[in-house]
């Protein structure tokens, strides 16, 4: 079933019985804490430019996923290569007359681009997008110039500013500890979506593939087996 979270379901609801959708809201309604350029980059296993296919939803512990298959059109930084396929996993869905809009979640419309922050699943090519709507940055295209630019997702909803200590993870990421948010002002912190909003893909890309290179650092396994 191919399906895309969008207002458009708002008024499929309508015609189906009051009981059988649930949760029908707006995503400019979410409130989500912002998150910091860094964290979102450290948090993701792998970032690239996708067009979606197809999708199908699902029933999994109690509530709807729908699951977008995507294909990589230009990898950014981890290792899926150009022309690899995955499957992105997010909340909401409809299967059968049931019906359920999650607020704050990316959005994947069939062959429409985007830039997504990925973190594996268990399952192997099957992912989630880190910080939610907030991973995820359309492609725009200047009709006049052709340039193509990212743009910070519409269905991020209003982003507070994170608080400049914190033990709690932001939009479920986890990777910035309370030290990093001690010696980082809230008024220094960079945020993603200030970060990558409006700048050329190309131009972005290779700011966050060195970003990735140098939070990603693997530190050798020092081997104490007694000699």
């Amino acid at each position: 079933m191919r399906f895309v979270l969008s207002r458009a379901l708002l008024a499929c609801a309508l015609a189906l019985p009051a009981a059988a959708f649930l949760v029908p809201s707006d995503a400019s309604a979410s409130v989500s804490i912002a998150i910091g350029y860094d964290a979102l980059v450290k948090d993701a296993d792998n970032v690239v430019v996708v067009t979606p296919g197809d999708q199908s939803s699902v029933w999994e512990d109690g509530r709807i996923y729908t699951y977008t298959k995507v294909k990589v059109d230009q990898p950014v930084a981890g290792d899926l290569p150009a022309g690899g396929e995955g499957y992105v996993r997010t909340m909401g869905g409809v299967v059968g007359k049931i019906g359920q809009l999650v607020d704050g979640e990316p959005v994947f419309t069939s062959g429409k681009q985007s830039m997504v922050f990925l973190r594996k699943l268990k399952v192997a090519s099957t992912f989630e997008v880190s910080g939610r709507a907030q991973g995820q940055f359309p492609v725009l295209v200047n009709e006049v110039t052709k340039m193509k630019t990212f743009s910070r997702s519409g269905n991020a909803g209003m982003l507070l500013p994170p608080k400049p200590v914190t033990t709690t993870p932001a939009s479920g990421v986890t990777t910035q500890s309370t030290k990093d948010f001690a010696q980082t002002p809230v008024a220094k912190l960079r945020l993603a979506s200030e970060v990558i909003h409006g700048r050329a893909i190309d131009d972005a890309a290779t700011e966050i593939a060195t970003s990735w290179k140098k939070l990603h650092v693997v530190v050798p396994a020092v081997n104490d087996t007694a000699k």
